[in-house]
């Protein structure tokens, strides 16, 4: 399971509230799902911050040199990140090294949707990429 203070270890510069012991179920760039206690990452074609938060999403990396939209509720935690893409595989890396699915029942979803990699869904646990056609 990927915890705030993983994402926090890696990416310390924040905004908002700290929520020390909050899971993230997934992790994903695509707001056309639930992101039911999610971790939005915004570095696709589309990117809709509001929507995340609509569709459950809990907290987001965020681009650095981008100005947070006045929306923002000051409750969710932006990680500031100098490329939000690269920040994505830092941290999709930073778990597989370090989950242990014997520990936890529930293991977070990485799914990431964007031009160059359409429509992958990455299984930290078992570190191989599945295609999934568009609306799975």
């Amino acid at each position: 399971m990927l915890f705030y203070e993983d994402v926090k270890k890696l990416f310390p510069d924040s905004t908002g509230i700290h929520l020390p012991g909050v899971s993230f179920l997934i992790v994903s760039n695509s707001t056309s799902m639930g992101m039911k206690k999610g971790l939005y990452v915004p570095f696709s074609d589309e990117i809709n911050l509001f929507k995340s938060i609509e569709k459950g999403a809990i907290a987001s990396l965020w681009p650095k040199d981008t100005p947070v939209p006045s929306f923002v509720p000051n409750h969710f935690p932006l990680f500031m990140v100098e490329d939000v893409y690269d920040a994505y595989t830092d941290l999709l890396e930073d778990y597989k090294q370090n989950y242990n699915q014997e520990k936890w029942e529930i293991m977070t979803k990485f799914i990431c949707t964007n031009s160059s990699e359409k429509n992958q869904s990455i299984d930290a646990a078992s570190t191989q990429f599945t295609i999934r056609k568009g609306g799975e």
